[in-house]
């Protein structure tokens, strides 16, 4: 690959990022007073499914998956379901930087998953990473700060390490469709694990007590712009060159996504941090970065 097209690449990998920073800033545009974090989730998804489809209908490629593939997009959707469901409430309960820092730690529960499942050897510098992602979250949610730890806030919490675990089995799930020997089109296969989460989802919004039916057009253009700019065109753009760019590469530009939104968060939502915090989420974005560099090789 010529330094131009990887240029090219590593700018398409920078926009897919930046899409999917602004996830966590749509959430929070809307008052959970006016629709549940589980009902912005279902919309989300629902959408997004829509979108991806006509994505695929451009691109004349098949909406069929093979049955197989489709139990896979069906274990997939759950999984989803289960990241959206506990990560929207993060972003609500600790805030968008928080949530989504803590939901990216995933690298290192894929790394367990890999030493469980396929007896994968763990390294010492790995270890190392892990070590410093720890000491990086104790400081990040506020140990040794000023932070105040309500209920509200530890729930926050618990749910954006949730988000990790469940988003690395989301990623585990749409690996083994990749290899299960069969010929689909990735794309088709993210419009039914959208869809699929949106019935998931769509269950659990209504055993919630909380707003699902949007009241306003502000809030359905937000909903769109949640399912259009990070649901379907961030993950669309960010699926389709990922695997055109060197690791050490890609690990580095995909950071973007949760420093991007702890940025936003302060911007837009007057969300702070100590000092402590800040060097917390330093210490973790780099284990972060360290640990998707030796999950990409492995």
């Amino acid at each position: 690959m010529n330094s131009q097209s990887s240029l090219k690449y590593l700018f398409a990998l920078a926009f897919g990022a930046l899409c999917i920073s602004f996830a966590p800033i749509f959430v929070k545009m809307i008052d959970s007073s006016t629709l549940g974090p589980t009902a912005i989730a279902f919309w989300r998804t629902l959408i997004g499914a829509g979108i991806l489809f006509a994505f695929a209908a451009v691109k004349r490629e098949s909406i069929i998956l093979p049955k197989k593939v489709m139990l896979f997009a069906l274990i997939a959707g759950f999984i989803f379901c289960c990241d959206l469901f506990v990560w929207h409430k993060s972003i609500l309960f600790a805030g968008a930087g928080i949530a989504t820092i803590l939901g990216n730690t995933q690298v290192f529960w894929m790394a367990l998953i890999g030493v469980v499942l396929f007896s994968e050897k763990l390294s010492p510098s790995y270890l190392v990473s892990v070590c410093m992602a720890f000491v990086g979250v104790m400081l990040l949610i506020g140990v040794g700060s000023m932070q105040e730890f309500s209920n509200e806030y530890i729930y926050g919490i618990v749910f954006g390490l949730s988000t990790g675990v469940f988003y690395s089995g989301y990623i585990t799930t749409i690996k083994k469709a990749g290899h299960s020997g069969f010929s689909f089109s990735f794309l088709t296969l993210m419009a039914w694990a959208s869809l699929f989460s949106a019935l998931f989802l769509g269950m659990a919004m209504l055993a919630e007590s909380d707003p699902y039916m949007p009241a306003d057009s502000y809030t359905w253009m937000v909903l769109f712009g949640v399912a259009f700019v990070a649901q379907s065109l961030g993950w669309y753009v960010i699926s389709s060159v990922l695997p055109k760019i060197k690791a050490s590469q890609s690990g580095m530009v995909l950071l973007l996504q949760p420093t991007l939104a702890t940025v936003w968060g302060a911007l837009f939502f007057a969300e702070s941090m100590t000092a402590l915090q800040i060097l917390g989420a330093g210490l973790t974005l780099i284990a972060i970065y360290f640990g998707s560099v030796r999950n990409s090789k492995q």
